[in-house]
């Protein structure tokens, strides 16, 4: 996990996540190099789609009360040990706050944090870079502010 956060351009001021890999664990905090133990290889969130993802966030913090969002978060898949990509996933609601989709969009991780914050925010959405995406030759996002394009 540490190259992530070392090695890929991450600037500390923007950083802000944090690796869940256990929804028995309490987190509070972001996630800072060096990272004490590896992912474990029976994490729950192995092989989940993004809506089972956020179910298993959702239990997280009804069980910890972990301080986390769940409705933005980034998942660590087999791509990302390849191209050190994130699939980005935001939970879109109805007025009524039920889940009607789970939108993602492949990101560098570098890009990560700060798009997170936007959706979060609202001045972006998983939509508006899911374009950004499509007019790159990979359908990887990239981030408009990045110097790492």
């Amino acid at each position: 996990m540490d190259r992530f956060i070392e090695q890929k351009g991450v600037n500390e001021d923007e950083w802000n996540l944090v690796f869940v890999d256990s929804i028995d664990d309490y987190y509070d905090k972001a996630s800072e190099a060096p990272i004490e133990d590896e992912s474990s290889p029976n994490s729950p969130f192995i092989g989940k789609t993004p809506q089972e993802c956020h179910q298993l966030l959702l239990k997280l913090l009804e069980d910890t009360e972990s301080e986390i969002m769940t409705d933005y978060f980034a998942i660590m898949d087999e791509r990302s040990t390849k191209d050190d990509t994130v699939l980005l996933v935001c939970a879109e609601r109805d007025l009524e706050n039920e889940v009607l989709a789970w939108p993602t969009v492949r990101a560098t991780f570098q890009a990560s944090a700060v798009a997170l914050m936007l959706y979060h925010s609202g001045h972006s959405s998983v939509g508006e870079d899911m374009e950004r995406a499509q007019r790159e030759h990979d359908n990887v996002y990239r981030g408009e502010w990045s110097a790492f394009k």
